[in-house]
């Protein structure tokens, strides 16, 4: 069995697709098939079952998958370990991110550690979709949500607000939605079937009178760009509604509240580079909590 083959199953295990996966690895298609293909033949049993939805890890495949991530997982600190030079503080920092708050809070800040640490090389990916908490996927993740189970610590770094929003020139062509007719005759802009499960999908489809969505989009951008375009109506973390110059709908309202999380990967939360970009993301939260919650809102730089 080869590590090379074991990486091509985790990436399609993980993405449930050829095409996909071969973005991730930057080969053809047919080259993860043929590597998947080889990996079974190694194996003498079949990974996956075959659908139109995609590919699904089987029986077999499943019981291989703690062991390929166990092995990533491996290889990975070696690889950070390896990337150290002169006693300098150095190494790869994997961190998944929310897509807002990392976009626009976040990541400028991180500017700190290309200054001050030039030898430490991050890897970031901000998505709504939450990063497995294996031990090979990311060393640091910031959730809006408490983890129930994994091998990892926890650290509350904050709260966002969340509500609904408009543009000005949204409003003065539809109105503000009042709380007696709710949001009947309003343009709604959520997220994909996919994704409706999020809290801030069903804090708004659970509305009193709420039609049927205008746009569903994967992700927060499209939204945003959606509600500053005069589109319709969303809901989005307060601080950066407010820095676009968005009206807050149904204000009478209590803000939905999120507790932000810093989760830190118990196989590599005691390295040093590690340790300090975990610092770093707490730091940011802190100093900018009262832009969070507060009404007046500073503008972002990036």
């Amino acid at each position: 069995m080869k590590w090379d083959d074991l990486r091509y199953f985790l990436s399609v295990a993980r993405t449930g697709s050829l095409t996909e996966s071969a973005k991730v690895l930057r080969v053809s298609p047919s080259t993860v098939s043929r590597r998947v293909s080889e990996l079974e033949h190694d194996i003498g049993a079949e990974l996956f079952r075959h659908s139109k939805a995609g590919y699904e890890l089987n029986e077999s495949g499943l019981n291989l998958l703690p062991m390929a991530e166990q092995a990533e997982a491996h290889l990975l600190r070696l690889e950070r370990n390896a990337v150290r030079q002169n006693d300098e503080v150095s190494g790869i920092v994997r961190i998944s991110l929310p897509e807002l708050l990392g976009q626009y809070l976040i990541i400028p800040g991180l500017k700190h550690i290309a200054q001050k640490y030039p030898n430490i090389q991050l890897e970031i990916l901000t998505d709504v979709r939450s990063s497995r908490l294996t031990q090979g996927d990311v060393d640091l993740l910031v959730r809006l949500s408490r983890p129930s189970h994994g091998d990892y610590t926890i650290q509350k770094i904050g709260h966002i607000s969340q509500g609904l929003y408009a543009s000005t020139d949204y409003i003065k062509e539809m109105g503000l939605p009042t709380q007696t007719t709710g949001l009947t005759g309003h343009r709604i802009i959520t997220w994909d079937t996919e994704l409706s499960y999020l809290p801030l999908a069903k804090f708004l489809e659970d509305r009193r009178e709420c039609p049927k969505p205008f746009i569903r989009a994967g992700n927060f951008n499209t939204q945003l760009q959606a509600v500053i375009s005069g589109i319709g109506i969303s809901a989005l973390p307060k601080f950066i509604a407010d820095a676009s110059d968005l009206k807050r709908v149904f204000e009478f309202e209590d803000f939905l509240d999120s507790e932000i999380w810093l989760i830190k990967n118990a196989t590599s939360r005691k390295l040093s580079h590690v340790k300090i970009v975990a610092d770093l993301i707490s730091d940011i939260m802190h100093e900018n909590a009262h832009f969070l919650h507060s009404e007046k809102i500073k503008p972002f730089t990036q």
